[in-house]
C-alpha cells in the first residue's frame, strides 16, 4: 500500500474561535471541486452561514497560500459580504512567512491523535474519527453528500463589478466596510500606514451595481466525476488489499456512463 495511491479523503477545516468549534468538511475524491479559489471560498460561505448568529463584525485568520486564500476573488467575496449586509465590516488577515500554525491546527491536532489509533478503510470510517476525535465536540463534520450538505458556488462571476488589486502578495492585512461597499484598506504589516483602494469596475455605476450584488445568484459548480483512468486504477490496484464489504464503496466496478 505505501507505493500505490489508495481512494483520498480531503480536510478543510473553519474555526469560530469564540466558541473553539470548527466545521471539518471531510470529502472524497470525486467529492472535492478543486483546491483554488471557489473550492475553498464555497466552504467558507457555507461555514459563516452555520457560525452566524447575526454578527456584525467577521474576521478572517488565513494561512498565505495564494491559490487558496491570498487572491482577488477572495477580496470580491469580502466586499460581497459587506455589501449584501451579511455582516458590517470584514477583517481578512494572513499569516506572514514562516509561521504556519494558527488555531484548526489545534483541532487538526485532535484528529491527528485519533487518526493514528484507527482502522480507516472509507470516508465514512474518517468522518467517525473526526466526531469522535474531541471529547467536547468541538470538531464537528460537514459532507458534500451530493449538493445536500452544502454546494459549491462560481465567486468568479464578481468579476464583473471588480478590478484586481496589484501587488495583493505582498499585503497581509484587509479591511472592508459596509460604510464604503467596493474599497479595501491594506497593510502589508500591522504597523504598516493604511492604504486604500477603490475595487469597482464602472465608478460611474455604484449604486446600479450595488443593487445587482445584493440579487446576485452564483452559478451552482458540481464537481467532476473521477476519471476512468482513476477508478480503473482502484478497482485493480486497490480493491483487491480492502475487506470485501468495502469493495463497492471505496473501489467499485469503473463506470463510463459517469464520463
Amino acid at each position: 500500500m505505501y507505493f500505490l495511491s489508495s481512494r483520498k479523503v480531503h480536510l478543510f477545516g473553519v474555526q469560530n474561535e469564540a466558541t473553539k468549534t470548527q466545521i471539518n468538511y471531510v470529502l472524497d475524491e470525486s467529492e472535492l471541486l478543486n483546491k483554488g479559489t471557489n473550492g475553498t471560498l464555497s466552504l467558507v460561505f457555507d461555514a459563516i452561514k452555520k457560525f452566524s448568529k447575526g454578527e456584525k463584525c467577521l474576521k478572517f485568520a488565513c494561512d498565505n497560500a495564494v491559490g487558496q486564500n491570498k487572491n482577488n476573488v477572495s477580496l470580491w467575496f469580502c466586499i460581497y459580504l459587506v455589501t449584501i449586509g451579511c455582516c458590517e465590516t470584514v477583517e481578512l488577515n494572513f499569516m506572514i512567512a514562516g509561521h504556519t500554525k494558527f488555531s484548526p491546527d489545534r483541532n487538526f491536532g485532535m484528529i491527528k491523535k485519533r487518526y493514528r489509533k484507527s482502522t480507516i478503510y472509507c470516508k465514512k470510517d474518517f468522518v467517525k474519527v473526526v466526531k469522535e476525535s474531541s471529547p467536547n465536540g468541538l470538531n464537528k463534520v460537514q459532507c458534500y453528500e451530493d449538493g445536500k450538505g452544502f454546494q459549491y458556488f462560481d465567486f468568479k462571476v464578481l468579476e464583473k463589478y471588480f478590478v484586481k488589486l496589484l501587488n495583493i502578495t505582498k499585503y497581509h492585512h484587509f479591511y472592508f466596510s459596509a460604510d464604503n461597499p467596493g474599497v479595501v484598506k491594506v497593510q502589508e504589516f500591522v504597523d504598516s500606514p493604511l492604504i486604500e483602494f477603490n475595487l469597482w469596475r464602472d465608478k460611474s455605476r455604484i449604486s446600479e451595481s450595488i443593487k445587482e450584488i445584493k440579487n446576485l445568484v452564483f452559478p451552482i459548480i458540481k464537481p467532476k466525476p473521477l476519471k476512468l483512468e482513476r477508478q480503473e486504477y482502484l478497482y485493480q490496484n486497490i480493491r483487491p488489499l480492502l475487506p470485501e464489504s468495502y469493495w463497492d464503496a471505496v473501489c467499485p466496478k469503473p463506470n463510463i456512463n459517469f464520463m
